[in-house]
């Protein structure tokens, strides 16, 4: 059936905002999703049923866990399925420290209030190296800071995150190479908060990341499946020429965020966002949204979807994050699929570690 998507995660899909604080996130420190356009399931079963008699894979579910450090060369055989059949697929992959650091410059230092740069340009460029270097430097109790403010949505906890950042930024260990300009953005929302807080209900609200709803109600804050998942849609939807309406999402199955993802799908329709830094992205829905959420075990979609985000986070915490050599097998996977789909593959990880993979993309 044409117009199928398959979806699996990799990586701990909750939220980072959490305390006690761990920000090694139970080693966990990447997510990834990833999608995969499959018209025929059955015909990929067959051919992994192929692979794994040949590479001795037992179980009914491939996951990709129990395939990257043991048989490779099955995953580079598995991805010449993408290949042959010419599939499109999208990643998203996510440091999270990254994410949260990043969370931090766009809701506390430069939120989107009032202007400090003269055009959108470099205020992106100057968030991206600001955020590049918190998420290397940035000490603890700021991120603890920050994560209290979210959760508690106070004014003491905000002034508190606000006064911690100050501190490390008037320090000298914060050797950031626009330091005055830093400053200078913190300072200016600090005054704004106080100049608007007592025209403006729950002003605070305005400098966190706005929650997503759990199914007991709680608070989940900074879920980077949700802005995965809204990246990867509206990459489709811009393929599909904004009409995803006989398109069908499957996403394996989701015991606590099945109900968010469909309130993202829901939020979308109609949407006026636009990213203008990437346009391959059409965020504006149209008509109803298909997504369902059946067992993995029994869809082959799904299990390529999980072996595709599972090596790309895998991949790309050895090659950008690590000093240590890596096989070559897996290089020429990774660069496969950069061959067969350049933009399909989204990095949201700092520019130090960006900069590492394209300069391997373009070697």
């Amino acid at each position: 059936m044409k117009n199928q998507y398959f979806l699996d995660e990799s990586g701990n899909t909750g939220d980072l905002v959490k305390l006690p604080s761990d920000l090694n996130f139970a080693n966990q420190p990447f997510f990834s999703l990833s999608c995969v356009g499959v018209e025929d399931c059955d015909d990929l079963t067959n051919y992994v049923d192929v692979l794994k008699k040949k590479y001795g894979v037992q179980g009914d579910e491939l996951k990709s866990k129990n395939l990257y450090k043991s048989k490779p060369n099955f995953i580079f055989e598995l991805f010449e399925y993408i290949e042959k059949k010419k599939l499109l697929f999208y990643v998203e992959v996510v440091d999270k420290k990254y994410c949260i650091a990043t969370s931090i410059v766009n809701h506390q230092i430069v939120p989107p209030y009032f202007e400090i740069f003269e055009s959108a340009e470099q205020t992106h460029g100057f968030t991206n190296e600001l955020a590049d270097y918190l998420t290397e430097y940035l000490p603890l109790d700021c991120y603890e800071a920050f994560f209290e403010s979210c959760i508690s949505k106070s004014e003491a906890s905000f002034l508190k995150s606000m006064e911690k950042l100050k501190n490390y930024f008037t320090s000298s260990e914060f050797k950031f190479q626009y330091k005055k300009e830093a400053l200078h953005c913190l300072q200016e929302t600090i005054k704004y908060y106080h100049n608007e807080k007592s025209s403006t209900p729950d002003l605070v609200k305005n400098f966190i990341p706005i929650p997503d709803i759990s199914k007991n109600g709680s608070d989940i804050h900074l879920l980077p499946h949700v802005h995965s998942w809204s990246n990867i849609m509206a990459k489709v939807n811009k393929f599909h020429n904004s009409d995803i309406s006989e398109v069908t999402f499957f996403h394996d199955q989701q015991d606590h965020f099945d109900d968010i993802l469909m309130y993202c799908s829901e939020q979308m329709k109609g949407s006026s966002a636009v990213n203008p830094f990437d346009p391959t992205t059409d965020f504006n829905i149209k008509g109803d949204i298909s997504l369902e959420f059946p067992d993995s075990k029994k869809i082959s979609g799904i299990q390529l979807a999980d072996v595709l985000a599972g090596f790309i986070s895998r991949y790309v915490m050895g090659f950008a994050y690590s000093e240590d050599a890596i096989d070559e097998t897996y290089h020429n996977i990774f660069m496969r699929l950069v061959e067969l789909n350049h933009s399909g593959i989204n990095f949201v990880l700092p520019i130090s570690r960006r900069n590492k993979l394209f300069k391997k993309i373009n070697s």
